[in-house]
């Protein structure tokens, strides 16, 4: 979705069609600055029965005058302001307001526009200060999942929590975690596999290192709160039920930058494979030890050839981003240009230079990042939660139970073709606010937001219940901001006199300019005498940058030598420009160097202007004389929709009453 911010509500006039769309991202995506208005409860003017608070008029004022160039008096804005609203009534009236595509783009920009305003503080808090603390560290973990459907209810979700239950008896018990991973975890990494044409190794439910943010947040969270060598109690998320075995516990690496040798192994390699391709490593090791640089070595030894040529090295990468025995090598390494011994991965046998490690900052460097990551991640499901729970006490929120359970089953019998359900006793499902939802708004909010995937089930339904109690909630709390914040108030009312004044000025004005040809052709007639050539020159600019080219150039001109030819034959072999060229017709007085020589025919002499060298080869002297339409027609489109808003303005003055309080206008004189 864009996002809107009105840097003016004044109209603006666009040139062409390529122009408008122009000004449309200009208006639609401007940083929107600060509003200080004064405090006046009293109207400065109505424009058709709308009444304008001072405040609310003080505040546009200073933000559209806020640079001292675009200063103009109280009382020039006021006409401004006035037609403004003028344009803003006239899309009302015509029903501009009501059309789908501006009520889905208000609706966008009120949503984008009030998430500030939906927050729970205090839950936010908790959530940045958890993650800060879990950014930390780095730590490895293995985990079994048992697949559940993210809206399964009941019985499913019973069979799922005893089964996760009993395998963490079992690892409590003894048996080794990995292995009953390998055997009944339902994450099909736990076992070997093939993807695109590669065959994987399995993992036996090993996940590597990962820090904050690398996992769904339920999941972080759960395996942050587990102490290493412990099991966790199951924790639920969309995949289904998991347990989590944490293995290790470490300082944040951060982001990270080495190099790297690489000797592969066969696919279906023998342990003495491996001894020969770790006692080859060896043998490189102990080179570097004794002096081969390790770039060097690289280049020579490393079978990765996607880095050996740059010596080895690896773009930076973070824990999650790196097999583990890749972090555990890098663990060891603490200072830049220290090297490992050999170790395997499932690529093949390693040898790692260290580059660099940023290693996790302090508070102060560290915690706006925090607080970004935060609010873009799956957290913030939980603090939209901890709201509407808020929320449900502020509305006195109280539901019918029984009136959804009951309800459900016609939904289910009708899932694909909600719109021929016949709602008899449209029922209350809850009330908040004062308000009551019934059945058939439920059935309108499910036939908007599922699509194919949005199963047909019981558990399915509660789910999307569930998320429209919390719509109909934030809602609720959407609509009465206004009202506590006066900030908020003057800026929805922008984006929606926005949208409309762009809107009809595109239809009553900028459209009509240039798709309304004999309009413009009579405008072009009746005010022909504005548009006049000037005495002109056809002629061609040559910069002299060599100086020793300046005769090379005259004798070209001499033998009639083509333009182009010229700076062809001047600049041959040579490895830098010894001329440059611009050709053109030129209107007298709007070029520096055609007004610097002599206007007739012919070659010039050189002359300088601004530090550089000139020889104007003039062709032809075309008299003063009415430019034609198409030479013009950019002027004429600018003018006639300046014809075009004027007219229109003196309508809208008369079709609507506009009263200023002057004696409020005399205040800020």
């Amino acid at each position: 979705m864009k996002v809107i911010h009105m840097t003016s509500t004044l109209p603006v006039k666009p040139q062409t069609i390529q122009d408008n769309m122009k000004i449309k991202h200009l208006l639609l995506s401007a940083i929107l600055l600060s509003i200080t208005a004064s405090v006046s409860a009293q109207t400065i003017v109505t424009v058709a029965g709308e009444e304008i608070p001072t405040d609310d008029f003080v505040a546009m004022y200073k933000k559209n005058t806020i640079n001292d160039k675009d200063k103009i008096t109280v009382d020039e804005y006021m006409q401004l302001f006035i037609n403004f609203k003028l344009k803003v009534k006239e899309a009302e009236e015509l029903g501009f307001d009501k059309k789908p595509s501006f009520v889905d783009e208000l609706n966008g920009y009120r949503d984008q526009l009030a998430k500030p305003y939906l927050v729970d503080s205090a839950a936010n808090e908790r959530l940045v200060e958890e993650a800060y603390e879990n950014s930390k560290y780095d730590i490895r973990a293995s985990h079994i999942l048992i697949n559940l459907d993210k809206n399964a209810f009941g019985k499913d979700t019973v069979a799922a929590w005893n089964k996760i239950m009993e395998l963490r008896d079992r690892a409590l018990k003894g048996e080794d975690f990995n292995e009953l991973a390998f055997k009944y975890s339902d994450d099909p990494s736990a076992r070997d596999r093939e993807y695109q044409g590669r065959r994987y190794p399995a993992n036996k439910g090993d996940l590597g290192y990962f820090t904050a943010f690398n996992m769904i947040y339920p999941f972080e969270h759960v395996a942050f709160q587990t102490k290493v060598g412990e099991v966790s109690m199951p924790v639920r998320t969309n995949y289904g039920y998991h347990i989590i075995y944490v293995t290790d516990r470490q300082p944040a690496m951060g982001k990270c930058t080495v190099s790297h040798i690489l000797l592969r192994v066969p696919e279906n390699h023998t342990h003495k494979d491996s001894v020969q391709v770790m006692s080859y490593a060896t043998s490189i090791y102990d080179s570097i030890m004794n002096g081969m640089s390790f770039e060097e070595a690289a280049k020579k030894y490393s079978e990765d050839k996607t880095s050996s040529e740059d010596g080895g090295r690896l773009i930076p990468f973070t824990c999650n981003q790196i097999e583990s025995n890749f972090i555990e090598a890098i663990t060891k390494l603490n200072n830049p240009g220290d090297v490992s011994k050999p170790f395997f991965s499932i690529y093949g046998c390693h040898i790692v230079k260290l580059t660099s490690k940023e290693g996790f900052g302090p508070y102060d460097a560290e915690i706006d990042k925090i607080r970004h990551k935060v609010a873009q991640s799956d957290r913030m499901a939980l603090e939209v939660k901890s709201l509407c729970d808020k929320l449900r006490t502020k509305y006195n929120f109280t539901e019918n139970v029984d009136n959804l359970e009951n309800f459900i089953p016609t939904i289910l019998d009708n899932f694909d073709s909600l719109n021929s359900i016949k709602v008899e006793n449209d029922k209350v499902l809850f009330s908040c606010d004062g308000k009551s939802f019934r059945q058939s708004d439920f059935v309108k909010y499910i036939d908007k937001v599922k699509d194919k995937n949005t199963e047909n089930s019981s558990a399915s339904v509660r789910t999307l219940y569930s998320n429209y109690v919390n719509d109909c909630l934030l809602n609720i709390e959407k609509d009465g901001l206004a009202k506590q914040y006066p900030e908020y108030r003057l800026l929805l009312q922008e984006y929606h006199d926005g949208i409309l004044l762009f809107d009809i000025n595109e239809e009553k004005i900028w459209n009509k300019s240039t798709t309304d040809t004999i309009g413009l052709k009579n405008y072009y007639n009746d005010n022909r005498v504005r548009y006049f050539w000037k005495d002109r020159a056809k002629a061609t600019e040559f910069k002299i940058i060599d100086p020793t080219a300046e005769n090379q150039v005259r004798k070209l001109v001499k033998k009639n030598t083509e333009d182009r030819e010229i700076v062809k034959t001047v600049n041959d072999k040579s490895k830098t420009f010894r001329i440059m060229m611009d050709a053109g017709t030129y209107e007298f007085g709007s070029n520096a160097v055609i007004d610097a020589v002599p206007h007739k025919k012919g070659l010039s002499k050189l002359v300088t202007v601004d530090g550089n060298n000139y020889l104007v080869r003039i062709y032809e002297i075309l008299p003063a004389g009415l430019k034609s339409f198409d030479e013009c027609k950019g002027m004429v489109i600018s003018d006639y929709q300046d014809y075009l808003e004027k007219e229109w303005i003196k309508e809208l003055r008369n079709k609507y009453q506009v009263e200023i309080n002057h004696s409020e206008l005399n205040k800020l004189r």
